[in-house]
């Protein structure tokens, strides 16, 4: 799918000089160079980082609870008496239990590192995106192409379809009814 996109692209980039009477200036980024070079993100790694390891170490912490309740009932599980067997053996799937929910909480897709890191970086990805439409816009840029995922980033208004695109489905709406 990607490199359909990139195929695209290139396609495009190739037949738009040859399809427009006026020059089509167009230019691109690379993301991943921004992300690495602008300072305000790497301070924001840092905290990540630092919210990472403070939840891997309860997590860890968890861990070991976790594995030293399992040895003290492998090792006195014969000298119990099955009600204490099942209590010590139902603490012990509890622990499971809370271990597999903190780390969805915090871990998981949605959990609390990622949305940390969304809160945290959307005033920065706001930044970029302001800077990149200052330089499309003051060097005269149709198209500004973010070269990692071959998204366009910027465009001048001018070269918006969607209107005649939604316009042009309607009519073919109301045609078929």
């Amino acid at each position: 799918m990607r490199n359909n996109i990139k195929i695209f692209i290139v396609g495009l980039i190739l037949l738009l000089p040859k399809l427009a009477p006026a020059e089509v200036k167009i230019g691109y980024i690379d993301s991943n160079r921004i992300m690495t070079e602008f300072s305000d993100v790497s301070a924001v790694q840092v905290e990540l980082e630092k919210e990472q390891r403070r939840l891997e170490t309860d997590f860890n912490s968890m861990l070991g609870q976790l594995d030293s309740l399992k040895k003290d009932f492998d090792k006195q599980s014969l000298l119990m008496s099955e009600s204490r067997r099942d209590e010590a053996q139902q603490q012990i799937v509890s622990l499971e239990s809370n271990i597999q929910n903190f780390q969805l909480e915090k871990f998981g897709p949605n959990g609390e590192i990622y949305q940390k890191q969304s809160q945290l970086l959307a005033p920065i990805l706001k930044k970029i995106d302001d800077a990149i439409q200052v330089v499309g816009a003051e060097r005269g840029y149709d198209y500004v192409f973010d070269a990692v995922s071959g998204a366009i980033v910027y465009a001048l208004d001018s070269h918006d379809l969607t209107d005649e695109v939604l316009e042009q489905l309607q009519k073919g709406t109301q045609q078929n009814d």
